[in-house]
């Protein structure tokens, strides 16, 4: 009986031994999944921001262009103080703030910017004999210039024309000179045009001093066939008539509403007007 033990024992032990792998077979191989490594995309690269260009249209009494935009436009040659022009600054691949800005000490031009992205307003605001240059910014410290110019004003000149000049072909003017009225009324009345060059704003009625008698009437537009104004300038009409010789030496002094931001104001203009009566009609 203790033989069949011994045995049953040995038995036993080979089992365990043998799940060990104490026998000289070789366990089943394991199955391991490969994954394939990820590769990020390659990234689109982003376009650099090109050059400003610019481009202006002349806007308010301002008639002008400088065409397709360009890194280098051509001068806002303005005509006269007040006058604007509408400045557009454009960049490829940008979508930011453009900024511009006036040459210092430069008092002619001022820079306001529009509703839209790149669109500023331009004013001249004052004359000046040298040219401002306006700079706009755009991306990443991209610049682009343009030169502007304002012309000073001419200041006022006074001529006038006899009362037939309707029937004159191509009237020649009387400057520097009194008006000579040589009746009463307004069929001897003589045709004053005070004028400006460069200049678009107003010209007071005229201040009359020792006139009693004479007045100057406002007419709404220049008669035929007296030209009007030139671009940039103005020009004011008015008949002169007497109804009585004035007691007293006539003047008429005219004065524009100019006032500039640096220099003088231009001086008042004035013109005698002297009325003779002694019969005789202008030919």
């Amino acid at each position: 009986m203790k033989q069949i033990g011994s045995l049953a024992a040995a038995g036993a032990l080979a089992l365990v031994l043998a799940g060990c792998g104490g026998s000289n077979s070789s366990p089943a191989a394991v199955a391991v999944a490969t994954v394939a490594p990820t590769v990020a995309p390659t990234a689109t690269p982003t376009p650099a921001p090109g050059p400003v260009t610019l481009s202006w249209t002349g806007t308010t009494l301002f008639t002008g262009t400088s065409g397709a935009a360009s890194t280098a436009p051509i001068p806002i040659a303005f005509q006269a103080p007040t006058q604007t022009a509408t400045l557009t600054a454009t960049e490829a691949n940008f979508a930011g703030t453009f900024t511009a800005a006036v040459s210092a000490g430069c008092p002619s031009v001022t820079s306001v910017a529009g509703a839209a992205a790149g669109t500023f307003t331009i004013t001249a605001v004052d004359a000046t004999t040298a040219a401002c240059t306006i700079t706009v910014t755009g991306a990443t410290g991209q610049t682009a210039t343009v030169n502007a110019t304002v012309p000073k004003p001419g200041g006022v000149s006074l001529r006038w024309y006899s009362p037939n000049f309707s029937v004159q072909t191509n009237p020649q003017p009387f400057a520097n000179t009194p008006i000579n009225l040589v009746g009463l009324g307004t069929t001897f009345g003589a045709l004053l045009v005070a004028s400006e060059a460069n200049f678009v704003g107003t010209i007071s009625v005229p201040t009359a001093t020792g006139c009693t008698g004479v007045t100057a009437a406002t007419m709404p537009a220049a008669p035929a066939p007296i030209a009007t104004a030139a671009p940039g300038s103005v020009a004011f009409y008015y008949t002169v008539s007497a109804t009585a010789i004035p007691a007293a030496a006539c003047t008429l002094t005219f004065k524009d509403n100019y006032v500039p931001l640096t220099g003088p104001t231009p001086a008042p203009v004035p013109i005698s007007v002297v009325v003779t009566t002694v019969g005789g009609t202008f030919q």
